[in-house]
């Protein structure tokens, strides 16, 4: 008996070693202003460059409310593979997850262990996705960052 340990088929674009990540939820009636309330609390800021360092394959995020409040945009760019990806979340920054989508339909919380078929559910693939530098993921930039700003350091030591 063989036993197929495939991963089952996920949803989105993938450009080098970027994939593209986009969620569509209904926003519960009336529960638009407490999405954006929690992104404008104070501190939200520096706690979502803390997060985003925490996941380390993420590229940027964005949340959108449309449709007069009654939809709700997640999107990413990220790097590697989507169940990591959503396992990463799922462990890194639960909190953030559940206090945004606890706000749209039929969201169960993110340790839910139905949790990726729902998400799955609410994704959309692109209809067209690509990177500037496919094959530059998060490390590389970041990499490729740090020694730009030693060789600048270089430079204005020499001059």
């Amino acid at each position: 008996m063989t036993t197929n340990t495939q991963q089952p088929s996920r949803p989105g674009i993938k450009d080098g070693r970027t994939s593209e990540f986009t969620l569509f939820f209904n926003v519960k009636p009336g529960h638009g202003q407490q999405i954006r309330d929690i992104f404008q609390q104070p501190g939200f800021e520096e706690k979502r460059k803390e997060m985003s360092a925490r996941i380390g394959t993420l590229h940027d995020a964005r949340w959108v409310l449309f449709d007069n409040d009654t939809r709700l945009l997640f999107a990413t760019n990220f790097d590697g593979d989507w169940d990591a990806y959503i396992d990463d979340f799922a462990a890194q920054i639960p909190d953030v997850f559940d206090a945004v989508l606890q706000h749209t339909e039929d969201y169960p919380g993110i340790h839910d262990p139905n949790i990726k078929d729902l998400i799955v559910a609410h994704q959309e693939t692109a209809c067209s996705y690509f990177r500037t530098i496919p094959n530059a993921t998060v490390k590389d930039l970041q990499k490729a960052m740090r020694v730009q700003e030693a060789f600048q350091r270089l430079l204005d030591e020499a001059s």
